[in-house]
């Protein structure tokens, strides 16, 4: 019988990878927030069928997706060589952000400012697939990411935590109610306030270290 033994055996790496792979995963998916989704989805798209509410979101999601596979994929470049960013700015201002969105959802039960009178077809890229999918937070994170783990493992975080997203997107309005009935949305907006808050500190303290390095 063969054992894995050493550090580069296959059993390893494959657990290393995975590891990795669920870190970032879970990274992605409390910066994507679908908790955010369900609450503007389930605003808006009141009245609206089905089909419509499954186009919006997946018109969203691509367009999501293309956005934070291209700065996951040249986001250094495009940082250092066109705007002459460091990535630790970007952490550090990413970071603040994402601070500012969790701490208004602890203090006020949300995360934006709706506009009720806007219709789906309006808010499939502008607000929700960027910047409430692809915003600052996610956005530093597909670039910090794959700076320290490589761009496929992230492209698959990325990918996985989306599908996921676009899954709680199409049954927004079923979650919201449900949610409703039992009174959990407040406290499941601020718990994921705290997460957020959490994440924007660390990421914020990621750039400063970096940055005094």
């Amino acid at each position: 019988m063969l054992y894995c033994t050493g550090t580069n055996c296959p059993c390893r790496l494959w657990l290393k990878m995975k590891n990795i792979f669920i870190e970032n995963f879970l990274i992605f998916i409390v910066l994507l927030n679908p908790v955010s989704k369900i609450v503007v989805l389930s605003a808006i798209g009141i009245g609206v069928d089905a089909k419509e509410l499954r186009r919006v979101s997946l018109k969203a999601t691509l367009t999501a997706m293309i956005i934070l596979f291209v700065f996951s994929f040249a986001g250094t470049f495009i940082l250092k060589n066109i705007f002459r960013i460091e990535i630790y700015s970007l952490q550090i201002v990413g970071g603040i952000v994402l601070f500012l969105i969790g701490i208004r959802a602890l203090q006020k039960g949300e995360f934006f400012e709706l506009d009720l009178k806007q219709k789906m077809s309006d808010i499939a890229v502008v607000p929700i697939a960027a910047p409430m999918i692809a915003g600052p937070a996610t956005i530093t994170a597909s670039i910090s990411q794959s700076a320290i783990y490589g761009s496929f493992i992230t492209y698959l975080s990325i990918f996985a935590a989306l599908t996921i997203n676009f899954v709680i997107m199409i049954l927004a309005g079923q979650i919201n109610s449900f949610f409703k009935k039992y009174n959990l949305l407040g406290p499941l907006v601020r718990i994921t306030g705290l997460f957020m808050a959490s994440i924007g500190i660390n990421m914020a303290l990621t750039g400063i270290k970096t940055f005094l390095e």
